[in-house]
């Protein structure tokens, strides 16, 4: 006997540039529906549609260069909920009953962090009782409620958090984040034609991709998944081909998939991928007390969805040094805000994920001939973790990242 529709529940995010118009938001209802029909109660989560949460942003700080936060998320919150109502809209007119939820009417409760706010807890009662009634949910990403019953925002990529944490609290048989990739891919496709697609991930691969800025699906996300044991599918939305899979590992590595080459010691990271414009920010003081304080003004005034990587080294000196995407102008404000703050900016910063050798020494020579072949020079090396960051000058040619790719992810 087969199970029970309304046991069988599929929790389904789509993102932002799966949702750009009212054309894409009909053709997910239909998806939505095909899903239906095969059995599944359906839950769905949503970003806002395509560049909504820029234009806020923009907007916000064009009215103040320092909004408060607790006022951005009132507004930022906003373009989900425009999603949400318009999807639930074209799915009645699909002929499937829909029901529209913020997160706080999820009972999806969070810490008080305004702007980049952790989840603590996932009622869920009120997407229950309409799975009950045969009616697909549509929830609001992104955002949640404090004990203090304010509004927050999960930062940046949050709606894959709220995918996950709702897919464990319904106990979902998966979640799917589908976006505008084919799954978690070796590079960036639109710059490395032969990048290649991850069949199959654990958790702990996926946490190092997601920790190191890849942006594919949020580390935050990866990490409640881990805990909590939710198998994760990555795919696009705009074909059915089947993604990467994300959860346990597999008995045996599935065809196809990305592994070191037998009998050949090298280092072989999981996924290459870049950034630019970012700007290095560094700060230097032997004074212990006034460099915390100084620290934690200055993350307060950055996004923090704008960090790549971050360091700390004391020794006579207390040095703090920050990796900051600067498209949306993070990296003006703080210097403006802080004279003493050094601050270098048009970087490329090339990021190797995944795939941790015994030493990155022997990695970064092998990294300099390579970029010394292809004349670059400048370039610096800075290792966190199981991620590599390359730091170079400008803007940089395509052709590097290929010739990268090539060299350290490609048999």
């Amino acid at each position: 006997m087969s199970e029970p529709a309304a046991n069988r529940i599929l929790v389904r995010k789509y993102g932002g540039s799966s949702l750009s118009t009212t054309e894409r938001l009909l053709e997910v209802a239909r998806d939505v529906r095909l899903a239906r029909e095969e059995g599944y109660s359906m839950v769905v989560v949503v970003s806002a549609m395509g560049s909504t949460t820029d234009e806020l942003a923009t907007m916000a700080r064009r009215t103040n260069p320092n909004p408060p936060r607790r006022e951005l998320d009132m507004l930022l919150s906003v373009g989900e909920r425009i999603t949400m109502s318009l999807l639930s809209m074209a799915l009645d007119r699909e002929g499937c009953p829909a029901i529209s939820f913020t997160g706080s009417q999820c009972g999806i409760i969070t810490d008080g962090s305004h702007t980049d706010a952790r989840i603590l807890e996932v009622k869920g009662d009120r997407v229950r009782e309409a799975l009950d009634r045969g009616l697909t949910v549509v929830v609001a990403g992104f955002q949640g409620v404090s004990r203090d019953r304010e509004i927050t925002t999960l930062g940046r990529g949050g709606s894959d958090t709220t995918a996950v944490a709702l897919a464990a609290a319904l106990g979902a048989v998966r979640c799917e984040i589908l976006k505008d990739v084919d799954g978690v891919m070796t590079a960036d496709p639109t710059l490395v034609p032969e990048a290649e697609r991850h069949e199959h991930l654990d958790w702990v691969q996926m946490q190092d991709i997601a920790s190191s800025g890849c942006g594919v699906v949020h580390v935050r996300a990866v990490e409640y998944a881990a805990a909590r044991g939710v198998p994760l599918v990555v795919r696009s939305s705009f074909h059915a081909d089947p993604g990467t899979r994300v959860g346990e590992k597999p008995a045996r590595a599935p065809s196809g998939s990305i592994s070191p080459t037998p009998g050949r010691e090298r280092y072989r990271p999981l996924t290459v991928h870049s950034a630019f414009p970012v700007a290095r920010m560094r700060l230097c003081t032997a004074d212990a007390g006034g460099f915390r304080d100084t620290r934690d003004r200055l993350l307060t005034l950055l996004d923090p969805c704008a960090l790549v990587a971050e360091w700390l080294d004391s020794g006579d000196e207390f040095r703090w040094e920050a990796l900051v995407h600067s498209r949306n102008g993070s990296a003006a404000d703080v210097r403006t805000e802080f004279p003493d703050l050094m601050v270098g900016e048009n970087l490329t910063v090339v990021s190797f994920a995944g795939g941790r050798p015994d030493t990155w020494l022997a990695v970064q020579r092998d990294l300099a001939l390579r970029l010394e072949d292809l004349g670059q020079t400048g370039a610096r090396f800075r290792a966190e973790g199981s991620t590599l960051h390359l730091i170079l000058p400008g803007p940089q040619d395509p052709q590097v990242i290929r010739a990268l790719h090539g060299h350290f992810l490609v048999e």
